[in-house]
């Protein structure tokens, strides 16, 4: 069992200590928040989605279902355009604009 040292001043305590972003900690801009790191390899930057994974799986598979019957109606590509309507979020396809 490691003793703990008496009279550390913060940093000492916090050296070598890196905090994960999370949805809690993230909104402290001013504060710097490093994310942690994987050691010897490099993970892909992956945003989180703060559904429970059911939700997550369900909201998959009707973007899969409505992407399949735009592209069998031959209205060509889409994106999603995310909306928040009367305290609901609404995901809608939109078609690709060609510039």
């Amino acid at each position: 069992m490691a003793k703990i040292r008496k009279n550390l001043t913060d940093a000492d305590m916090l050296k070598g200590f890196t905090e994960e972003l999370t949805f809690e900690n993230g909104m402290y801009t001013e504060e710097k928040v490093q994310q942690s790191k994987l050691k010897g390899a490099k993970a892909p930057a992956k945003k989180e989605l703060l559904l429970p994974e059911d939700a997550q799986e369900r909201l998959n598979r009707f973007l899969l279902e409505i992407s399949m019957e735009w592209l069998k109606n031959k209205n060509g590509n889409c994106t999603w355009k995310v909306l928040k309507e009367n305290g609901e979020i609404v995901i809608k396809p939109v078609a690709v604009t060609k510039k």
